[in-house]
């Protein structure tokens, strides 16, 4: 059983990401511990918040009072509500948390049922509840827990995520084989639409491509070399050219797939899309209560940022559909620039306004007063990407753009035009 914890301020955000699935039958509540319940036996987000928002004093001095915090058994183990309701209380109680209110959730909108566990921080004093070493106490919890009731150690999923993940592994040598194996599953299994997306997904991996120009008997060649790294993407050894791998992986066959990703992705867009927007809408503090909260959807977040901490790209990954989106790809209102934006300031939340995130339907009619000509959903969504393109690049003063070779191919077709403007007047 893994236990994922996240502290954050926004109560609100915690409790509706659990309730709406609630509303849409993917959870249900098992446990309320201390918290109001309705005449008629249940739960409701409003009393919930406000029961809860009564137990924190005015004058808290900890700024993120709220433990959210899901427990994962095994894929392959079926619990009933009632070992996981009593599972839920004694991981509570051996944490610290067994006299705070908290509620329990049961998730069952993936294959992998679950559950999510919101409470508070601090008591009714305001004094903070001891979270010293909380993860590695969290983790001694568990495996006490998978003995207690005989189940599936979370050991056996590492194991079976490693063998299905295989890094490349300088002590094992054979560098060109292991490389070799995992260029062809990856370009078997994953759709992308640039070299930066196959990127992302081969550095889980410990691997980087990267493309190369030569030149020979006058002749201009484009070429590719795979690149093993560490896990912070560090170079460790020499490029292996694609040609030294052997079929199926150079240049030109990675070019094949990426002009064929291009229209397969097209339809699996708006499902990508509406998760990250639904996941956005929960208000997460953190980046990595971003990744927690995308990864219960199926999807991996990537965040790349620069040495001064601004987010410069983002990638979004279904492992188990074998498709990789950069931010912009989905549209303008989620390049690494809005994200960038929003964790810079997450009480400004874009991602709520209904006007720039809503039903593309709706969208269009509200659109139609503007540009009239526009006759279609996708048409509508760009001018809305065109909105939210101009808020972000008005707030933050930078434009939003996922592909800095795209941004810098379009700079210098402006330049050529403007060259060719002035040799006409002259």
């Amino acid at each position: 059983m893994i236990a994922k914890i996240s502290a954050t301020e926004n109560l609100g955000g915690a409790l509706g990401y659990n309730f709406k699935k609630v509303e849409k039958g993917e959870a249900n509540i098992l446990l309320a511990a201390e918290l109001y319940q309705s005449k008629e036996g249940r739960y409701t987000m409003k009393d919930v918040l406000a029961d809860m928002e009564a137990l924190v004093p005015k004058k808290c001095r900890t700024k993120k009072a709220v433990f959210h915090c899901s427990l994962n058994p095994h894929p392959d183990e079926k619990l009933s509500d009632e070992q996981l309701t009593q599972i839920a209380k004694e991981y509570m109680e051996a944490l610290g948390y067994g006299k705070q209110p908290y509620i329990v959730f049961k998730h069952n909108d993936i294959a992998r049922e679950h559950i999510h566990i919101v409470s508070l921080r601090v008591d009714e004093e305001g004094k903070k509840i001891n979270d010293r070493f909380e993860k590695r106490r969290s983790k001694q919890i568990t495996d006490t827990l998978e003995r207690k009731y005989n189940l599936i150690p979370s050991s056996k999923v590492n194991d079976k995520e490693d063998a299905e993940t295989p890094k490349v592994d300088m002590g094992k040598g054979n560098i060109k084989e292991q490389v070799a194996s995992i260029v062809r599953t990856v370009l078997k299994h994953y759709r992308f639409c640039s070299l930066g997306e196959l990127n992302v997904v081969l550095s889980k991996y410990n691997l980087a491509v990267e493309e190369v120009k030569m030149e020979f008997r006058g002749k201009k060649y484009d070429g590719l070399v795979y690149v093993p790294t560490d896990d912070k993407g560090g170079k460790v050894s020499t490029p292996i050219h694609a040609s030294d791998i052997g079929r199926g992986v150079g240049y030109t066959a990675v070019q094949n797939r990426i002009q064929k990703s291009k229209q397969n992705v097209k339809p699996l867009i708006p499902s990508v899309r509406n998760k990250v927007l639904q996941t956005m809408r929960t208000s997460p503090q953190t980046e990595e209560e971003l990744r927690q909260r995308l990864e219960e959807q199926g999807l991996r977040a990537v965040i790349r940022k620069n040495e001064s901490g601004r987010i410069y790209g983002i990638t979004f990954i279904d492992d188990k559909a074998g498709i990789a989106l950069n931010g912009s790809r989905l549209g303008k209102g989620y390049t690494a620039n809005v994200f960038n934006g929003y964790f810079s300031n997450p009480a400004h939340n874009l991602f709520l306004d209904e006007t720039l995130y809503g039903n593309p339907s709706v969208r269009l009619e509200q659109s139609a007063t503007v540009q009239p000509l526009q006759s279609n959903a996708e048409e509508g969504d760009n001018l809305i990407d065109e909105l939210i393109e101009d808020i972000v690049g008005d707030t933050f003063g930078t434009t939003s753009n996922d592909d800095w070779k795209e941004a810098a191919w379009q700079r210098k077709l402006r330049r050529q035009s403007k060259i060719k403007l002035r040799r006409r007047k002259h």
